[in-house]
């Protein structure tokens, strides 16, 4: 049976209490400001770095330079604030946005491929100094935020001028990682995102393009472990269901146990379903 290689960690929100009864580790949200956390620093390994200016998305891939410049600085001193927790080693990130078309997004709303790379560059560089690595994490198809209905078949979805980010696809988040080509940026894998990419796809072949997120397992160093709905129309939201409770094949699952990676249950719902949950993963 396959070993992790650390305990796996819940979010914060299950309380220190809980994490301590059950020995895991923490990790804070993207909402969490990781500052009201100190209490946590014995257990908190990871955090999730913000993903919005007020109310604007943040974009280190913006054409935009002045916003790119500011959410750059905005990336920073969360690394400066993680840096000041004695076990955080890890912060995961969203990729920049390829095309962002919104009322709250003023700025920012188109982002380019190398203008991305050379910015995941400079944060690498900033975060070195404090032994901190990134990790980049793989991002939902937004299917609801780009007004497509359940009721539309996949096959009629116009992806060409549709809210997107970088690192939706398998393939596009394994050579963003190859092409910033530095040894503290690796990748996030996010099992529930992977559903909504699935989505686009017909059902027999679903699994088949979930399995290509495996494809470099040597660089998946963190995780974001949840379940989804892979055949059903609401794995186009991101679920974020129990491990064991949805529809992802068990062989992903057994293989995401497999990885040489620090592990987060990206969910928190009671005592007795955490319990529940970590007896299957040990089952796999």
């Amino acid at each position: 049976m396959p070993r992790l290689k650390y305990p796996l960690a819940v979010p914060v929100k299950a309380g220190l209490k809980t994490i301590n009864i059950f020995e895991l580790r923490a990790e804070t949200s993207l909402r969490d400001n990781v500052n009201d956390f100190r209490e946590y620093a014995d257990v908190l390994y990871s955090a999730h770095a913000p993903t919005t200016i007020g109310e604007e998305r943040l974009n280190i891939a913006a054409t935009d330079s002045d916003f790119r410049n500011e959410c750059i600085l905005v990336f920073k001193d969360y690394i400066d604030r993680c840096a000041m927790f004695p076990n955080i080693g890890q912060i995961n990130m969203h990729f920049g946005l390829k095309n962002w078309v919104s009322e709250t997004q003023t700025r920012g709303q188109k982002g380019d491929y190398e203008t991305h790379i050379e910015s995941i560059r400079t944060l690498s560089d900033y975060a070195r100094s404090s032994g901190i690595e990134i990790v980049l994490e793989n991002l939902n198809c937004y299917w609801a935020l780009n007004n497509i209905s359940d009721d539309t078949d996949f096959a009629q979805v116009n992806w060409e001028n549709s809210n997107e980010a970088f690192g939706m696809n398998p393939e596009e988040w394994i050579e963003m990682c190859l092409d910033v080509d530095r040894d503290n940026v690796q990748l996030c894998l996010d099992t529930s995102h992977v559903s909504t990419y699935g989505h686009r796809f017909p059902e027999e072949e679903r699994a088949g393009k979930i399995e290509a997120f495996l494809n470099r397992p040597d660089l998946i160093t963190h995780v974001h472990w949840s379940d989804n709905y892979l055949y059903d129309v609401r794995g186009r939201n991101d679920s974020h269901l129990s491990v064991g409770k949805g529809s992802i094949p068990t062989d992903f699952h057994r293989r995401v146990k497999a990885l040489q990676a620090t592990i987060l249950l990206e969910h928190f719902y009671t005592k007795e379903e955490l319990h529940e949950e970590l007896e299957y993963i040990e089952r796999l």
